[in-house]
């Protein structure tokens, strides 16, 4: 019968290391959170953790407000997306630079352009 050299005591175990999130640098996780929608951000992502929290409440993050990406695994009404965009409006602090909306007819109304020109 064949035996082996090593005991499988000795056997290196490949150790998997996952990696922190939180520890990226504060631009850095910025950064990555902008390419999000504007819907994604509100709806979930600054709800993962304190930090993400933190960098999603700054008016920065909201100066251009993208509501051109719809996660297709929701069914949003006009009047969630209203109150997802305005809410974005608020978060932007007066900072508000470019507005994208994905279908202009659907969502924008009189009362969210007035939203919009107040702050």
């Amino acid at each position: 019968m064949a035996s082996s050299s090593i005991p499988p005591t000795e056997i290196e175990k490949e150790v998997i290391v996952e990696p922190n999130w939180v520890e990226l640098p504060r631009d850095v996780t910025a950064n990555i959170l902008q390419r999000l929608g504007t819907i994604e951000l509100l709806t979930s992502a600054c709800q993962v953790c304190p930090l993400w929290w933190n960098i999603c409440k700054d008016p920065h993050m909201w100066r251009t407000i993208n509501m051109t990406k719809v996660p297709s695994s929701r069914y949003y009404f006009q009047d969630e997306l209203v109150k997802i965009c305005s809410k974005a409006i608020e978060q932007s602090c007066g900072q508000l630079e470019n507005i994208d909306i994905f279908d202009i007819d659907f969502i924008v109304t009189d009362d969210l352009l007035a939203f919009i020109a107040d702050r």
